[in-house]
């Protein structure tokens, strides 16, 4: 019987996504959303600073792009942040996943 749990335990462990996986999906989702010239600066991120200034960049996009807006509404309905400003939707997917990614600072559970 342990052997038959410990083999259930196994095979259902195989398939489970990492958190840093996770993010990087949901990373990946955004930046895809993103007009090619927004998510350049996005990837060039260094810093807090830099946030101000891409998410005016995005601010622009979302409203001259209504399939971009359309998008981003989707997304950050999904994150539950659709009460962030433009800067602060970049500066939570720089920080919590670009950035935490980027450093290894995503913990597993």
């Amino acid at each position: 019987m342990f052997l038959f749990l410990l083999v259930i335990f196994m095979v259902s462990s195989c398939n489970t996504e990492t958190r840093a996986e996770g993010r990087q999906k949901r990373l990946d989702t955004f930046r895809a959303s993103l007009p090619d010239n927004v998510r350049t600066e996005f990837d060039s991120i260094s810093g807090r600073e830099d946030c101000e200034h891409v998410g005016l960049l995005l601010e622009g996009a979302r409203n001259e792009f209504q399939e971009v807006n359309s998008t981003l509404d989707s997304i950050v309905n999904a994150e539950l942040i659709d009460t962030f400003s433009n800067e602060e939707i970049v500066y939570y997917f720089w920080y919590y996943f670009d950035y935490a990614i980027e450093t290894g600072s995503v913990r597993e559970p």
